[in-house]
């Protein structure tokens, strides 16, 4: 999804995770709603100031969550896997982040105790 190969208004590209039953899409459905994909577009004129793709500027902002406790990266070629793996030495300083926050808003839960009453109850096995 923090790719920004998915755009608000276009069906998702062929051959994405958004379009393989079996690859993803039921787990990406529910963040493929405009407002979503509007607020990621935000983000790559920051990732593009940066040097960085969009997934690097989003791992880098992961990495440095205290909210967070793993980044979980979901490559599926080797080459994605190179690339994502710069950007765990990447620092966002304080200005950044507040960028960023701005350009998400509200589409990024930020409490902690948030997030754990918003996971589901039970997965699909």
């Amino acid at each position: 999804m923090l790719t920004g190969k998915y755009e608000p208004g276009q069906a998702p590209p062929e051959g994405t995770r958004a379009t393989d039953a079996k690859g993803g899409a039921d787990m990406i459905e529910r963040w493929m709603s405009d407002d979503v994909l509007t607020g990621v577009q935000k983000l790559q004129p920051i990732a593009d100031e940066l040097g960085l793709t969009m997934a690097q500027l989003a791992i880098a902002w992961v990495l440095q969550n205290p909210n967070i406790a793993a980044a979980i990266i979901g490559a599926s070629r080797p080459e994605q896997v190179a690339t994502n793996v710069k950007a765990s030495g990447v620092r966002l300083d304080a200005d950044v982040l507040t960028t960023i926050d701005d350009a998400i808003g509200s589409l990024a839960e930020r409490d902690p105790a948030l997030t754990l009453t918003q996971s589901p109850a039970t997965r699909e096995v």
